[in-house]
């Protein structure tokens, strides 16, 4: 619970920046570019976010960090205040929470579609489109192909889930038949 407190409180505040600046898209991207990275690199994560090291020496690793990825000075102040405030662990959550504040902003909300087979960017394009008129917003899919599926598509929203695949049909029919209600 604390860990989502402190990442809003965050996320908040650096989306607060972005928006005065106009640079919503590029602290997001760079935001998210640092996150990946320490998700990727564990050991450098540690030397940030270990109470072991020294703060002087955390700061200069980031410094290092944020050199080499020629980080915004924004960025570079915002990460230098995680590492300064023991909050860098927080970093995955807060570039989570930033994107959604960013999609709000956007009116901009992201589906996860699985379907059977490999669908092309225009089958994928087609069904965002539904979602779009749907949800009233812009969509942006993330596919993933799921064998199990046998047939159909299903796609979240949020809390909102369309399932058109065969294998839930199948389920229901046999549900129906259990109760006696086909045949």
């Amino acid at each position: 619970m604390k860990k989502l407190i402190v990442a809003k409180r965050y996320a908040k505040a650096l989306f607060n920046l972005a928006l005065e600046d106009g640079k919503l898209s590029e602290y997001g991207q760079e935001l998210q570019g640092l996150a990946q990275l320490l998700d990727q690199q564990p050991e450098i994560m540690d030397a940030l976010a270990n109470p072991l090291y020294p703060e002087d020496v955390k700061k200069s690793v980031f410094r290092t960090l944020a050199e080499k990825a020629e980080m915004s000075p924004v960025l570079r102040s915002f990460g230098t205040l995680l590492v300064e405030k023991a909050r860098i662990r927080y970093l995955p959550e807060i570039s989570q929470y930033f994107q959604r504040l960013t999609d709000e902003h956007f009116n901009v909300a992201r589906a996860k579609l699985s379907a059977a087979v490999k669908l092309d960017d225009a089958a994928i394009a087609k069904i965002a489109e539904t979602l779009s008129k749907l949800t009233g917003k812009k969509i942006v899919v993330e596919f993933q192909q799921d064998p199990s599926l046998i047939g159909g598509a299903v796609a979240r929203i949020g809390d909102l889930v369309i399932d058109g695949s065969v294998r839930t049909q199948l389920q229901a029919i046999k549900e129906s038949l259990k109760r006696g209600e086909l045949g």
